[in-house]
């Protein structure tokens, strides 16, 4: 993942209202890790209807991996294993511009019936384009692009 990129998970929300909107238990020694959210709460709907018309499907290199956009700039991963779902989630280019892709993706995750779960500031939040944005700009990534060499420098202290 590239500095610039801003990482977001969908989580489903009927997980997410059991727990509370708690993010504790999706974070372990390595990290987050939704799996656990998506085990009993597996997706109706079609994913490649749903993220096709966002971003173009491309070829990914493990058969458990789905991959839509571009690595470098957007996309989206879903990962799954013997057709189970254990996780999706999309990175975002703050070097573009966003809008349009952000109210897609709230419209993807409502149409899945998830949330979204912003793991570097551990939080989980329903899928509105205004509060997405206000996490975004608060985001690591976002500050990078602002001020490179201040995010930098910051990250000695």
């Amino acid at each position: 993942m590239a500095v610039w990129q801003v990482p977001i998970e969908f989580v489903p929300a009927k997980w997410a209202e059991e727990n509370n909107f708690e993010v504790e238990s999706l974070y372990g020694e390595d990290g987050f890790d939704t799996t656990c959210a998506w085990i009993e709460n597996q997706p109706t709907k079609d994913l490649d209807t749903i993220f096709s018309p966002i971003l173009p499907k491309v070829d990914s290199k493990d058969e458990d991996l789905s991959l839509w956009g571009n690595d470098k700039v957007h996309d989206i991963s879903v990962w799954h294993e013997e057709g189970e779902i254990l996780s999706i989630g999309f990175r975002l280019d703050l070097r573009e511009n966003i809008i349009s892709i952000m109210s897609a993706l709230c419209e993807a995750a409502t149409s899945l019936n998830c949330v979204l779960f912003v793991p570097g500031q551990k939080v989980i939040l329903n899928p509105n384009v205004f509060e997405l944005k206000q996490y975004i700009l608060k985001s690591n990534a976002a500050k990078y692009v602002n001020d490179p060499e201040g995010f930098l420098n910051g990250l000695s202290e």
